[in-house]
């Protein structure tokens, strides 16, 4: 192999590993200025001195085409290197090369580039840059310009010096590596430093004086320039504009190679040495504060060197909130939230407003471009598209919005005020669009009938897609779950999509009015004649169908099963009724066992519609949702092959409680969203309908009329809440049909995993763990690339549906409908959470796998956590009573037998004195000893302990 000259080198290494990565790599030399060393590369490579075959055109397209007849048609292409001198991406299209050119891989070189990378670090940045630009003619003449330079002899210093990396030596100028400064804290190495900083990195002296001005150099002095230059070449690079201060424009100047270096050292820094970092930044920015004045956010990029830069682009986003530049305020907020900058990492509050602030203005967006009016809808189903393309998705910004809002907002975060106001306008401007959106489709509905066409009603849903699906092959699950939202479907469609597996959504009208009684009914096969016969002598009491009346769970699973599955007269049933708690925890064995001789499964879920009516739906809806995916993959898992998914009906959600309620008559006149008159009654506002119009038999043939508001307002009840059903809003009636249907693959093993978790200390009032999940020690399941790349991890109170966990943050994972997903390989996720109960309380914690998609072993916490009381949550069945504290368990958990015969003491007899303490330990060593460990202690028993100084000394009192 020939000596190569240092340009030469790193060249080749460079093609060479193109050719190991790409395999055919076409070499587009538009001036030829690689063609002798290609040429020779072509003669190494008959010598058996180069690995790859070179194919040079030169001139002729048809000696090059017989040059490259034995290659490039094997399956893996083998590296092959062909030049095309003279040729640009846009010539060599026009060649007969052009196949073979878009199955390989382009390569390029600018001879200056080339040089600039061979001699930095090695030369001063001005020497390589005098050459480049006046003297450089070809490769071989920049091989012997560099060889020759760096042949002047140099000190011992240079020496050591060229032998360390650039980040070993800023480490030792900021004092980081003291050996470094041992070696070198002298005066007569200074100016020696400062060369080999202006090689690596372009440092120069007019930055020098800038900084540091006529101050004395010392080695401090050197290590803090270095730093400042460093900050200096990211903020200048990173802006959109030049900067203000004129020392640093030049910054922004620098050679690729130059900038390499700076932004890999000032990433060492910061990921390597973060107390280093900030203590560096907070320095330099008080020398910057001039370019600080002048910043404006828009000039900023994507980078926030210093923490000035992400305060100044905060302000700026929440104040476009304010101004309703949503666009604007999304922008800023996404770049933040995604790159999650080197202090929006350690400020917690700072990432809880930036989630605010882009989730605010995502909402904002969608409503700025949505469109205006249903005006142009001429039927039903042109608004039903209208809703279920676009519409839907400013209501699940709006729902997402207010549980951040919920769960985020609170009176310590920076820029409370403002952000609440914003937050505040949101709310007015999305009920503003959904008061037009609802009075349109009213004036629709008045001239074209409430009553859509039989392919878009609710009461038709069963016969044209339940039933179909229970004739053709495989088992069916029918989910009735009241006030699941047609948002609330789209937002779960993705999680179903897979190989093998039809996923389809749509959507209905609802029957009116939009209540339980009347949505849940409908959906079992009740219609005759395309009508629903009423049962009792008013109101909503059920449908009947033929000897029975279907008002309840248990009726809608019969109907449907003796309408599909079931032999009524052998009396053998097929059909299963469930809830939705039972699909999801009953254990696999069980559920197999009980669903063997079974064709249809009805599922039944109120949560969703109990959690709003009891106004704690936006803490729990996610949790709600998560629970639905979770039964679906439980009996996908045991072999149900085809789901529908759908609603009785969905709900507004009214978070904007500046307008008043309509009044009508008593309060114990009206529903909320609609008042049942005997006769047609005319009010302000309001639209009145016949129930006979609406399709309904019995005694509304004779009389019956349903009175509905045009807009969202509700009645005057006397009962507040944002959560309400019963109106004509498209929000009320629109209803999902979700259908998913897979080819069953039999029972799989699942990968197995053990999550690992590590109590800490509370936050600003909230509980605080760390996650990580690992594969399970000698797992017997599949191999573990099988497994998924992340894995679903849930928060639960075991035995304690009455208490709810509410996720409020997470670092280092995301969340989505409060579901943690962290990735297999990740370090520690940082979970905040709230429990909420109806009183105070301490509880352990359950971190478990949702989604029963591989095997995750639930772990319970070691430790207790404080429960918020005074505000109730809902339960998916009855509320567990609380069980009394189980006295093992707790006290196994403390280790030190003193200490643990003082708390059980505590825990029967409510206190205990110092003076009781010394006798049951024996001396005051002993009981001092347990006053310092009192807090570890605290976080193994399921009580508080308060301590009163009393004359005799302390006394340790019991709490909740």
């Amino acid at each position: 192999m020939p000596t190569l000259g240092p340009v030469t080198t790193i060249l080749e290494a460079e093609v060479k590993q193109w050719l190991r990565n790409y395999g055919i790599v076409v070499w587009l030399d538009k001036d030829g200025t690689y063609t002798p060393y290609v040429d020779s590369l072509a003669d190494r490579h008959a010598q058996q001195d180069f690995f790859a075959p070179v194919i040079p055109f030169r001139g002729s397209y048809l000696d090059l085409l017989f040059a490259l007849e034995p290659y490039g048609d094997k399956l893996d292409p083998e590296p092959l290197l062909i030049h095309m001198p003279g040729h640009t991406e846009q010539t060599i299209t026009k060649t007969p090369l052009l196949e073979l050119y878009r199955a390989g891989t382009r390569y390029r070189r600018a001879l200056d580039t080339l040089v600039r990378e061979a001699a930095t670090g090695k030369l001063p940045p001005d020497s390589i840059e005098t050459y480049v630009s006046q003297q450089l003619s070809d490769l071989s003449e920049a091989d012997r310009w560099l060889s020759s330079t760096l042949t002047a002899p140099a000190d011992d210093i240079d020496h050591y010096l060229a032998g360390l990396s650039p980040e070993w030596v800023l480490d030792g100028l900021l004092g980081i590596e003291p050996a470094f400064r041992d070696k070198l804290d002298s005066p007569t190495c200074y100016p020696i430093l400062l060369n080999y900083l202006h090689r690596q990195t372009g440092l120069d002296d007019r930055f020098r004086q800038f900084y540091l001005g006529e101050s004395p150099l010392s080695f401090q002095a050197l290590g803090e320039l270095f730093a400042a230059w460093l900050l200096g070449v990211e903020y200048a690079n990173d802006l959109t504009r030049p900067p203000h201060l004129d020392a640093l424009k030049p910054l922004a100047q620098l050679s690729a190679p130059l900038l390499k270096t700076c932004h890999s050292l000032i990433n060492h820094l910061r990921d390597r040495h973060p107390k280093t970092y900030i203590e560096q930044a907070n320095a330099v920015a008080t020398v910057l504060a001039d370019e600080f004045q002048a910043m404006r956010p828009e000039d900023l990029g994507k980078i926030d060197t210093f923490k000035q830069e992400e305060t100044a682009i905060l302000t700026s986003a929440i104040e476009a909130l304010q101004a309703g530049q949503w666009q604007k305020a999304h922008d800023w907020a996404a770049v933040r939230n995604q790159s999650q900058s080197f202090w929006l990492k350690r400020d917690r509050k700072r990432r809880v407003v930036w989630s605010l602030v882009e989730a605010a203005a995502h909402l904002g967006c969608l409503i700025a471009d949505a469109p205006t009016s249903l005006k142009a809808a001429y039927t039903l189903r042109e608004a039903l598209d209208l809703y279920t393309q676009s519409g839907h998705r400013i209501d699940n910004a709006h729902r997402h919005l207010e549980q951040k809002r919920l769960k985020q907002l609170d009176t310590t975060l920076p820029y409370f005020t403002l952000l609440q106001s914003a937050l505040d306008r949101l709310r007015a401007l999305h009920r503003q669009w959904a008061d037009t959106l609802a009075e349109e489709f009213t004036a629709l509905c008045e001239r074209e009938g409430f009553l859509p066409e039989a392919e878009l009603q609710q009461r038709t849903l069963y016969e044209q897609v339940v039933h179909p699906l229970t004739q053709a092959k495989g088992k069916v699950a029918v989910f009735l779950i009241d006030a699941f939202r047609y948002e609330m479907a789209a937002e779960l469609r993705p999680q179903f999509e897979g190989a093998g597996t039809q996923v389809s959504l749509k959507g209905r009208l609802a029957e009116l009015p939009t209540l339980t009684a009347v949505g849940m009914n409908a959906l079992a096969p009740v219609s005759q004649g395309g009508k629903l016969t009423l049962a009792g002598a008013s109101g909503f009491g059920g449908f009947k169908t033929g000897e029975y009346t279907v008002r309840l769970p248990k009726d809608r699973a019969r109907a449907m099963g003796e309408r599909s599955v079931d032999n009524v007269a052998t009396g053998r049933t097929r059909t299963l009724l469930v809830t939705l708690g039972d699909a999801c925890t009953r254990s696999t064995e069980d559920l197999k066992r009980t669903l063997s001789p079974v064709e249809l499964v009805v599922v039944h879920s109120k949560e969703i519609d109990d959690a709003g009516e009891a106004e704690v739906g936006l803490a729990s809806f996610e949790t709600w949702l998560s629970q639905i995916k979770a039964a679906w993959n439980h009996l996908k898992g045991i072999g149900i092959q085809h789901f529908v998914l759908t609603a009785d009906h969905g709900f507004l959600l009214l978070t904007d409680v500046t307008q008043t309620p309509a009044p009508y008559g008593k309060k114990s006149d009206p529903q909320r969203r609609h008042v049942l008159t005997a006769d047609p009654s005319e009010e302000a506002g309001s639209v009145t309908v016949s129930l006979a119009s609406l399709g309904y038999a019995g005694y509304a043939e004779r009389s019956g009329y349903v009175l509905f508001r045009r807009d969202t307002a509700v009645f005057d009840t006397g009962k507040n809440g944002t959560f309400v059903h019963g109106g004509n809003s498209l929000q009320e009636r629109v209803i999902p049909v979700l259908t998913i249907s897979h080819r069953h693959q039999g029972s799989t093993l699942a990968a197995q995993y053990v999550v690992e978790v590590d109590v800490a200390s509370p936050v600003v009032g909230l509980n605080r763990i760390r996650l990580r999940i690992r594969p399970a020690p000698e797992a017997q399941g599949v191999l573990q690339f099988e497994g998924a790349s992340q894995i679903s991890l849930a928060l639960r109170v075991p035995q304690r549906d009455d208490i709810t966990v509410l996720i409020k943050d997470v670092a280092g994972a995301t969340v989505e409908n409060q579901v943690i997903l962290l990735k297999k390989e990740q370090d520690w996720a940082e979970v905040f959470f709230e429990l909420i109960g109806a009183k105070d309380e301490r509880v352990k914690v359950e971190v478990f796998h949702p989604d029963g998609l591989e095997q995750v072993t639930p772990v319970s916490t070691s430790s207790f956590f404080d429960v918020s009381g005074g505000r109730t949550a809902p339960a998916t069945t009855k509320p567990a009573p609380r069980a009394p504290a189980d006295e093992a368990d707790w006290e196994s958990a403390i280790a030190d037998e003193g200490a643990r015969q003082v708390f059980i003491h505590i825990y029967r007899h409510g206190s205990i004195t110092e003076v009781e303490i010394i006798q049951m330990l024996g001396n005051p060593r002993q009981a001092r000893r347990f006053a310092r460990d009192l807090e570890l202690y605290l976080s193994q028993v399921p009580f508080a302990v308060r301590v009163e100084s009393t004359g005799s000394g302390k006394r340790y009192v019991k709490g909740y």
